[in-house]
């Protein structure tokens, strides 16, 4: 059995993919890291490196360079999802892979996403509204690289870009979560992967 891992920054995706790894012998492939790997040379040439690196490349919804570069990172997810998907269809029988997939993932589009849920088990790890609300003055002090597709950030009136990006981004994260819900065959309750003492057999079933 293959899983892919999908939800919020920072919900513990990594997290359970390392332990699969670890304890079931899964394959992690980690997206972000392929996404980054593609942007190497660009990020370098600018002085960038990391996630953080990522992130000052992408840059606001506000910034003018945005709606290209953000573009640009869903090309890259989608190429490397394709990857992933060749990966997954080639994989011998005896092998398992766990895909630590990014936050956008859900937007790569029903052609991506669709042999996803084919090849895997798609399993949501859900967040709670704390959460959400640490991910908020995370992200406002230490942004990482965000895909808002198709939500808008709308500005209003005389309103300054950093206030309109507290105003929306609560609503982008509802957005987010109904996407991921969607896409997902299972939803894992945050209490439940967060639990102290959570284990691989609570949360993904017995070893077959």
């Amino acid at each position: 059995m293959h899983i892919t891992l999908i939800g919020m920054s920072n919900i513990g995706k990594t997290h359970w993919a390392e332990r699969l790894a670890a304890e079931r012998g899964f394959e992690r492939i980690d997206c972000d890291q392929m996404i980054e790997d593609r942007l190497g040379s660009e990020l370098t040439q600018l002085g960038y490196k990391g996630i953080a690196g990522v992130a000052k490349w992408m840059g606001q919804p506000f910034d003018p360079q945005y709606a290209e570069t953000s573009q640009a990172f869903i090309d890259h997810e989608k190429a490397v999802m394709e990857e992933v998907l060749r990966r997954l269809h080639f994989s011998p029988r005896d092998k398992q892979l766990v895909i630590d997939a990014t936050g956008s993932v859900i937007y790569t589009g029903d052609d991506i996403i669709e042999p996803l849920r084919s090849f895997t088990r798609v399993v949501y790890l859900e967040a709670s509204r704390a959460h959400v609300k640490e991910m908020l003055a995370r992200y406002v002090s230490d942004p990482k690289p965000l895909v808002w597709g198709d939500h808008a950030f709308a500005p209003g009136h005389n309103e300054k870009p950093e206030e309109t990006l507290k105003r929306c981004y609560p609503d982008l994260l509802e957005s987010r979560a109904r996407r991921y819900a969607k896409m997902a065959h299972v939803t894992i309750p945050f209490e439940q992967h967060r639990k102290s003492g959570a284990t691989i057999d609570a949360l993904f079933g017995p070893k077959a």
